[in-house]
């Protein structure tokens, strides 16, 4: 299942509705087939942390039902990491990205690959500069 990226500030987030979509109030970027255990690879990547750690730098920021959808927010962490980096440390990390189990799994072009970080560094620079937070909506 395809998840959508935006930035946004907190306030504007604790106010959304379940019917909702934040692709017609914010800045939004789709996940693609980058699933969340591949994000996490990422992460773990531009942290240095541990698989395990980086895999709970998305955390559950609110639940619009019970049933869904869900807002996730990534740690203020990760964030700082993204933003901090430059595109020649993007091109690095996306090449050792491509090379970790979750990816190869989904045999993508690694122009894909590179666009998608580049995009979501992007956004975590804004989000970082401009006080907001970089969220995932998920509707599972």
């Amino acid at each position: 299942m395809h998840q959508i990226i935006f930035v946004a500030s907190a306030d504007s987030v604790a106010t959304m509705e379940a019917d909702e979509n934040p692709s017609q109030a914010y800045p939004c970027m789709s996940s693609q087939q980058f699933h969340r255990d591949a994000r996490a690879q990422l992460y773990a990547l531009v942290t240095g942390e541990f698989l395990l750690e980086a895999s709970e730098m998305e955390y559950l920021d609110q639940t619009l039902t019970e049933e869904g959808p869900f807002i996730y927010i990534l740690s203020a962490h990760l964030l700082k990491s993204l933003a901090r980096l430059d595109e020649d440390d993007v091109e690095a990390l996306s090449l050792s990205w491509m090379q970790c189990e979750e990816i190869e799994a989904l045999d993508l072009d690694a122009n894909d690959l590179h666009d998608f970080m580049f995009q979501l560094v992007h956004f975590s620079q804004i989000a970082f500069n401009d006080d907001l937070n970089v969220y995932i909506y998920s509707d599972d």
